[in-house]
C-alpha cells in the first residue's frame, strides 16, 4: 500500500500552510473562548436580575403581610385578585 503525502499548494511551502493552519486553529480557539466568556456574562447578568427581581416580591410581600395584619383596607382596584392564603408561602429563605 502506497503511502499518500499531501504536497502543500502551489507557491506556499509546508512551513507556511502549518503556520497558516496554525493560525486558524488559534483564531477558532479564541473566538470559542470568548463565546464562553460572554455566555457565561449573561448568564451571571441574568442571576443578578433574577435575585433582584426576587428580593422585590419578597418585599411586597412583607409590606403586604404587614399591611393585612394592620387591619389596612384592600385597595378596591384588587378586588378582581384573589389573594392567597399566606402571601409568604413558598418564600422559605428570605427573612424579615
Amino acid at each position: 500500500m502506497a503511502t499518500h503525502q499531501q504536497q502543500p499548494p502551489a507557491g506556499q511551502t509546508l512551513a507556511e500552510v502549518i503556520g497558516s493552519s496554525t493560525m486558524r486553529s488559534k483564531r477558532a480557539s479564541t473566538k470559542r473562548f470568548r463565546n464562553e466568556q460572554w455566555g457565561r456574562r449573561i448568564e451571571e447578568d441574568w442571576q443578578r436580575h433574577l435575585e433582584a427581581l426576587r428580593q422585590c416580591i419578597c418585599e411586597l410581600l412583607i409590606g403586604n403581610r404587614h399591611l393585612t395584619e394592620a387591619g389596612m383596607p384592600v385597595p378596591a382596584n384588587s378586588s378582581s385578585y384573589s389573594r392567597p392564603q399566606d402571601p409568604l408561602a413558598g418564600t422559605e429563605g428570605y427573612r424579615e
